[in-house]
């Protein structure tokens, strides 16, 4: 790092300013916090249920990019791992798997279309174990609530998405098969959301979901009140209007060094607590982490390296370049990123 004055004096005048910022609301927070309390919205957990058991599905999917001139070359995995759990025990795994690999045209939602045919496949993926091994439970890697309510995008891969995530509820409610969500994601704000809304509460600014309730519970294991988030997208009516209006949703901080994880199911989920509870039980695998071990297995499955997103990509500009030359030189060369040197 060049010119290390300039540095050190921007550093220490916007490490003072970026302190005072966040005193200036301490007030606020403490307040907040005051507040909250009152409600009861939060509860400490136990073990004390007896474990679920039988078959189950755990899916996750995976996505490589790679620019040339004129397009970007995609490279999508998804992975679901289908395994027997008795007694606190996990066996009899086995994976069903897809890949697939792409160009896409450039435009402003161009990676949000590569998000979309992923997402389409984790559910098509999905589909596959359900039809091929009959679990009872399947987990989903991320929000059911957030995929229902995805804001459309005027192009050919949402209709698909759509589609094929309709199919999979459609599927789940007439086999009777319970679907869970379940998130790690730490920025979402639909907890402060529905705070906001139902008791009035002023959520201050840089407070997500997860910040608020670690200051709350701090690294106690605890869940949060069952609510319903409120969007602020439309609903798909095509998933609405015939399968569900609503999904429930709980935070759950299932070991004492992890941040809460985000549990959603369909509203016509008729034992919430016994699913939280399974999710509890999943997590023992993984004391800091706190996250179902089945579900970083299948993470790690759908997984593209760099390396092997990059390998894939030469092989195919390689092959591409020796049977049509003309688009190498046009639409498949490299970008000046990535001709610069030292690169």
């Amino acid at each position: 790092m060049g010119h290390y004055s300039i540095w050190l004096k921007q550093y220490n005048s916007c490490r003072d300013r970026i302190l005072d910022e966040l005193k200036s609301y301490s007030q606020e927070v403490d307040a907040l916090k005051e507040s909250i309390k009152e409600k009861n919205l939060i509860f400490g957990v136990d073990d004390l249920g007896k474990p679920t058991d039988g078959l189950m599905s755990f899916v996750d999917g995976g996505e490589g990019l790679q620019e040339v001139l004129g397009a970007t070359l995609y490279i999508i995995k998804a992975s679901a791992l289908v395994l027997k759990k008795t007694d606190e025990k996990l066996g009899s795994e086995r994976f069903v798997r897809e890949v697939d690999m792409g160009l896409i045209d450039y435009d402003e939602h161009t990676k949000e279309r590569v998000e979309l045919l992923r997402a389409a496949m984790e559910f098509e993926t999905a589909l596959r174990s359900l039809e091929e091994h009959k679990p009872s439970h399947l987990f989903i890697d991320g929000s059911l609530y957030v995929c229902s309510r995805k804001r459309p995008i005027e192009c050919c891969e949402y209709s698909i998405y759509r589609k094929k995530f309709t199919r999979l509820l459609k599927k789940c409610k007439k086999e009777n098969i319970r679907i869970v969500g379940v998130s790690e994601d730490s920025k979402s704000r639909l907890f402060s959301n529905y705070l906001s809304m139902k008791y009035e509460i002023k959520i201050p600014r840089f407070m997500t979901d997860s910040s608020i309730l670690r200051m709350l519970s701090g690294n106690n294991r605890y869940q949060t009140i069952e609510f319903t988030p409120c969007s602020r997208f439309d609903e798909d009516s095509s998933i609405n209007s015939s399968l569900i209006s609503s999904f429930p949703t709980v935070y759950l901080q299932p070991t004492q060094l992890s941040n809460p994880l985000r549990i959603d199911v369909p509203g016509w989920e008729n034992n919430f607590p016994e699913i939280v509870s399974l999710v509890l039980d999943l997590c023992k695998g993984s004391r800091s982490y706190g996250y179902p071990l089945p579900m970083y297995l299948a993470h790690l499955d759908a997984k593209i390296e760099r390396k092997q997103a990059q390998w894939s990509t030469k092989q195919l500009l390689h092959h591409l370049s020796r049977k049509e030359p003309t688009l190498m030189d046009s639409i498949l060369c490299r970008t000046r990123r990535d001709s610069r040197p030292m690169n």
